[in-house]
């Protein structure tokens, strides 16, 4: 049949002119455009004009592009040709632009089959391609932020729960490589079929909600070993374009090391709460400025006169018995400041069987501190010595009532030995006066031994006066000097003394401390015949030193030294015998006075013995 190219319907080319769709018509082996609708015009951007011309000429944009060329070889071999989104770049407005279209190449042929035109429909795609583009690389942004994640992330494609994705970090946390890719979840990771996991995601799945988890465990395989790991963990729904749920994203983040430690950290705390409990002391736990009793065992809550119900009380709510007390006020400043505090045979008052009784306690607060030096927490350790106070106060009132009763008596017979002393050497008894002598003697001894006592009771009632008046320190220090060197005839006493001031402090209590320094210098260097006395002025204050080069103190014993009955031990004992008062009594003067006592000393090389007293 043959075809007439130049005859068509009227109505033929309504259809053709007003179709939505771009057609065009190419005849002839250079492509002349026979016909083009409005679609394709607009398209390229041209009008009727163009219909007659070659293609090539029509759009000279086409001449680098594949389409000139895909026509030539549809007409040489008769095969249709389409494309889907294709990409053409079109001259518009004097600007080429990018487009995309689905179209045809369809090869149009008479009755001998030879092709005389090729029809070519298309399709504009450009908003619908770009529109995939950007999916795409949103997609590709996404997964790409999921391998960069610093925690670890996968994504569960369908019901079914399809490994799509996993980032290294998620794979370790499985212990698995990439091959698990595209496998279902089930099949991955074999191990957590009865664990809560797929419920957990089914239930995320079907509901659309979000579920979030906390330190929780899962059994997990690595290295062909099943372990206890713990995570924090998110499952997310992942909805498509209707809002249904297609997928879940996981995010994890492992937290087995926290865990352990934390695990460990509660265990410590149990050992050390239960320790606390199970002490045999007096222990109280406090935290926060406020001083919130968080522990207290049975001793310590016995001392208070209370129960359990004070756990979790400020201290001034548990025991409000200390409100006028210094207690509360130390316990601020230990934590304000995170310096310990002890003391011994601290008063206390405090409620007994409902009645307000005094108490007294050896009491150490001890301060806990984090990491960065942080006080967090306040440690109580309490004994009670209530009963050790009162057979104290008992024994020092039967001393100075005994000190008393024996001073009257010892007085008289030291005045019948001096009186029966004179009258012997009178007759001219030397010998029997000698003997007498040596008894006046050992009652001085006695005397000063029960001085000693009284002073012992005097400080420990608080009792013992003093009469401040101005003296010449140095003055005082030569008299005393020259008193005692007329007792020892076998000791030196040399003197250096620079410290020529007038101070204000009780005269006699002053000597009886320096006489105590140069007795014991005395008595305790019977193998040296050398004592060296200083006095100088160092930093607003006027310091006394006495040097003597006999048998020391080791430095184990030295915090003994100004200890109430302290004496040197062993063999020594009775080598050197007294009761052990002097350097108390001494220690508590100057403290009195408002100074400083101290010592250095060597064993087996000498000890010196230092006061210092500030300036007024």
């Amino acid at each position: 049949m043959q075809i007439n190219k130049e005859d068509k319907s009227e109505i033929f080319n309504i259809l053709i002119t007003e179709s939505p769709m771009p057609i065009a018509l190419y005849v002839g082996e250079k492509m002349i455009i026979k016909v083009a609708n409005k679609a394709i015009l607009k398209a390229w951007n041209k009008d009727e004009r163009v219909i007659g011309m070659e293609l090539a000429k029509a759009l000279p944009e086409l001449s680098d592009q594949p389409f000139l060329k895909i026509l030539n070889e549809v007409r040489k071999t008769g095969i249709a040709y389409e494309a889907k989104g294709d990409r053409a770049d079109l001259l518009i407005n004097g600007k080429m632009q990018t487009f995309y279209f689905d179209f045809t190449y369809k090869p149009l042929k008479d009755d001998d089959g030879h092709v005389w035109g090729i029809l070519n429909n298309a399709t504009d795609v450009t908003e619908l391609v770009k529109a995939k583009f950007k999916c795409e690389q949103s997609e590709a942004l996404f997964r790409q932020m999921i391998y960069d994640a610093p925690v670890a992330i996968g994504i569960l494609r369908g019901r079914e729960l399809i490994i799509e994705d996993a980032n290294d970090d998620l794979l370790k946390i499985w212990g698995k490589t990439k091959a698990i890719i595209g496998l279902k979840l089930l099949e991955g990771l074999p191990e957590i079929i009865d664990q809560p996991f797929p419920q957990l995601l089914q239930e995320v799945y079907n509901s659309g909600v979000p579920h979030y988890g906390y330190e929780t465990m899962a059994i997990l395989e690595r290295n062909g070993v099943l372990g206890n790991y713990y995570f924090n963990f998110v499952y997310d729904p992942i909805r498509d374009q209707n809002g249904n749920v297609s997928g879940i994203m996981v995010v994890a983040n492992e937290i087995t090391l926290q865990v352990a430690s934390k695990m460990e950290a509660a265990k410590s705390e149990e050992r050390f709460r239960n320790l606390l409990i199970d002490s045999p002391m007096a222990t109280g736990y406090y935290e926060t400025e406020d001083i919130i009793v968080k522990l207290a065992n049975d001793e310590m809550l016995s001392f208070w006169g209370k129960d359990k119900r004070v756990i979790g009380l400020p201290m001034i709510e548990a025991v409000p018995e200390l409100k006028d007390q210094p207690f509360l006020d130390i316990l601020k400043e230990v934590y304000r400041t995170g310096v310990a505090y002890h003391a011994d045979q601290q008063e206390a008052i405090l409620p007994v069987n409902g009645v307000m009784q005094k108490m007294w306690f050896n009491f150490t607060y001890k301060p806990l501190k984090d990491a960065n030096g942080k006080v967090y927490a306040i440690l109580h350790v309490a004994l009670d010595v209530t009963k050790q106070v009162q057979l104290q106060q008992q024994k020092d009132e039967f001393l100075g009532i005994a000190s008393h009763e024996l001073k009257t008596p010892v007085t008289s017979i030291k005045a019948y030995a001096q009186v029966l002393e004179r009258m012997i050497r009178n007759e001219g008894d030397e010998k029997k006066a000698g003997m007498v002598r040596k008894m006046d003697l050992q009652l001085n001894r006695l005397t000063g031994l029960i001085g000693d006592l009284l002073d012992v009771t005097k400080i420990q009632s608080g009792k013992m006066t003093f009469n401040p008046t101005e003296f010449n320190f140095d003055t005082v220090v030569a008299d005393i000097v020259e008193e005692m060197q007329h007792i020892s005839s076998k000791h030196k006493i040399n003197s250096h003394l620079k410290g020529n001031v007038t101070v204000i402090a009780d005269k006699e209590r002053i000597g009886q401390v320096i006489t105590n320094f140069l007795s014991n210098a005395i008595k305790y260097s019977t193998d040296a015949n050398a004592i060296d006395v200083f006095t100088f002025i160092e930093d607003e204050e006027v310091i006394l030193s006495v040097k003597d080069y006999g048998i020391g103190i080791s430095d184990e014993l030295q915090h003994l030294v100004f200890d109430q009955f302290y004496r040197v031990g062993g063999n020594l004992q009775h080598t050197y015998p007294g009761l052990g008062l002097g350097l108390y009594i001494s220690s508590e003067i100057i403290k009195s006075e408002g100074g400083r006592i101290w010592l250095e000393s060597k064993a087996d090389e000498g000890s010196t013995f230092s006061f210092a007293l500030k300036l007024k």
